[in-house]
């Protein structure tokens, strides 16, 4: 696995990616004017995966006056992409991805209400994929093309000659439809590395494939290629596993398949990813939050359960944790939790995106664990996804299926679920060099007199996380660790600067990537992170599965680069 060093300040990680979900800030200072702000980064950003850069085309092109909102409305606007011409679009790789017509909706608003908007796009996950803004944009583009072919005055002028198109009298007439997604098919070749992929009409075939990976009901075919593990649940199926479009949206749809259930407030245990307690405390209710995840937060979660069992109080609806936390690495104790939530009748949602079930069972302790399919199970980085899954074994697994049945909307779009198919084919085989690569690292830097500390599972309340470990010859701790160096900023900035990999945002990449994690996700808030132990001068590291000896050098090489004070 080899990458560029540096990939430059605001391009594609992994470069050359149209749908890359991560984005290069290659030194400290990068990141910092990000937060800020700064134009002298912004300006630099060429990634898709954050604000879509195409939307604002799609709507001067095709929404009508009377679409526009007035001043100080806000307005939601159904957009429909469907070929005009659909014996054009047949033959056009882009288009004949559905038989049917595709709905999205435009939320029109007043510029000042842009930060609350993009909160609700961030918190809940469910914007639209860049692949389904590239087919709503390509399809308009075909249906140009179509009704300009059919005016008399087009044909009679000539005026239709465009890049690859052909004589209206050949028996390739239709061939402007197919040039008008000559860009858009250029990056799929690229992206789908010279046709590894299959076909968009086995879209449906790929979701139930997903499914059974993730239930580990999979095919002897399947099973051959190293994709199988064990759930350890009795009776689970893919009638259990939900596919979600990113992994905050298996969140979301998990807290709001709950709250059908019962209008009541939840309990974060944990310090979690920023945007799992913004869900929690915004879209309901409210949350009760238990940062520390550890010593006294047991006893503290245990009085808040109480106290919600006392007249006039709703009792608890759910306890949400990580299985490891993001980005400190603590594993709650999941058998003490799961007797709390079977003693106050509460459901026990385990998000288990950094241990992946390739390396913890989750699942037979609680009643929901939902995943970012976007990290480790994919790999690649250049797609979204996310899962819920239902354990069968849970006193409350009728009530969650009934009431998932009325929250849940699958939102995954096709061509998504292809590229996260193929890309999790080798996801067993990944996860174990990745574990042993990332103990490699985690022990160099642990041993290091440069290092304050290392947050990783084999160091961080690691009697919880092997309690729950699968009992295999190949799970591990995982890629993710976490890092604060005894001098502080500085010493923080110079490792990282010096740091020869790629630098961004997420993690569970294939390839090696660091973020100053705090920096990113709590700019405005570094002194309330810092409570919970979440230090401003925290470096976050995903290891990929770069041969051990180039990593080893490079990391040590980092370390080497911290001057004395």
């Amino acid at each position: 696995m080899t990458m560029p060093a540096q990939v430059p300040l605001g391009e594609c990680v992994p470069p050359n990616t149209r749908h890359a979900v991560s984005v290069s800030l290659p030194t400290w200072e990068d990141n910092v004017d990000y937060e800020k702000g700064d134009p002298r980064v912004l300006g630099r950003m060429r990634c898709l995966s954050f604000i879509y850069n195409q939307a604002p085309k799609q709507q001067e092109s095709t929404l009508p006056p009377y679409a526009l909102p007035k001043p100080g409305q806000v307005r939601i606007v159904q957009y429909m992409a469907e070929p005009v011409n659909k014996k054009a679009a047949a033959l056009d790789a882009m288009s004949a991805v559905l038989d049917q017509h595709v709905a999205i909706y435009c939320v029109l608003f007043p510029e000042d209400l842009f930060p609350l908007a993009k909160q609700y796009w961030q918190h809940t996950g469910n914007g639209i994929s860049g692949r389904l803004a590239d087919y709503c944009l390509h399809i308009e583009r075909v249906n140009e093309e179509c009704e300009l072919d059919a005016s008399p005055h087009y044909r009679a002028s000539g005026s239709g000659a465009r890049r690859g198109t052909v004589s209206e009298t050949t028996p390739e007439a239709v061939s402007p439809v197919i040039a008008a997604g000559a860009d858009l098919e250029a990056d799929a070749y690229l992206e789908e590395r010279f046709g590894r992929n299959v076909s968009a009409k086995y879209a449906a075939e790929m979701k139930s494939a997903l499914r059974r990976r993730i239930a580990g009901a999979l095919t002897e075919d399947e099973q051959k290629h190293g994709a199988q593990v064990e759930r350890g649940v009795a009776g689970l199926s893919t009638d259990d596993v939900f596919l979600t479009a990113t992994g905050m949206s298996a969140v979301f749809f998990a807290h709001q398949a709950l709250l059908q259930m019962r209008q009541a407030k939840s309990v974060c245990f944990g310090f979690p990813y920023t945007d799992t307690l913004k869900i929690l405390q915004k879209f309901g209710p409210g949350a009760y939050f238990l940062g520390n995840g550890e010593g006294n937060d047991y006893d503290e979660l245990e009085r808040i359960l109480e106290l919600h069992t006392q007249d006039g109080k709703e009792p608890i609806l759910a306890i949400f944790t990580e299985c490891p936390s993001n980005p400190l690495l603590k594993t709650a104790d999941l058998p003490r939790l799961r007797a709390l939530a079977d003693r106050f009748g509460v459901a026990l949602v385990v998000d288990e995106t950094i241990g992946s079930f390739a390396n913890i069972d989750a699942l037979g302790w609680a009643d929901i664990v939902v995943s970012s399919l976007t990290k480790v199970f994919s790999g690649d980085s250049n797609v979204m996804g996310g899962s819920i899954v239902l354990n069968p074994s849970s006193a409350l697994y009728t009530q969650l299926h009934s009431a998932m049945e009325v929250a849940f909307e699958d939102l995954m779009w096709c061509e998504d679920a292809i590229f996260l198919e193929r890309n999790s084919r080798d996801f067993m085989r990944r996860v174990v060099k990745i574990n042993h690569n990332a103990l490699v690292i985690a022990e160099l830097l642990h041993s290091s007199a440069k290092v304050a500390n290392v947050a990783y599972p084999k160091f961080t309340t690691s009697e919880n996380y092997q309690r729950i470990m699968r009992p295999t010859a190949d799970a591990g701790y995982g890629g993710l660790l976490s890092v604060v160096f005894v001098g502080g900023e500085r010493a923080s900035q110079q490792f990282f600067d010096s740091l020869l990999c790629c630098k961004g945002p997420s993690l569970g990449t294939n390839f090696t990537l660091a973020s100053p994690y705090t920096i990113l996700a709590h700019f405005t808030e570094l002194e309330w992170a810092a409570q919970y132990g979440v230090s401003a001068n925290l470096v976050r590291i995903s290891v990929g599965l770069e041969p051990q000896a180039e990593l080893v050098s490079m990391f040590q090489a980092a370390l080497d680069a911290i001057s004395e004070a």
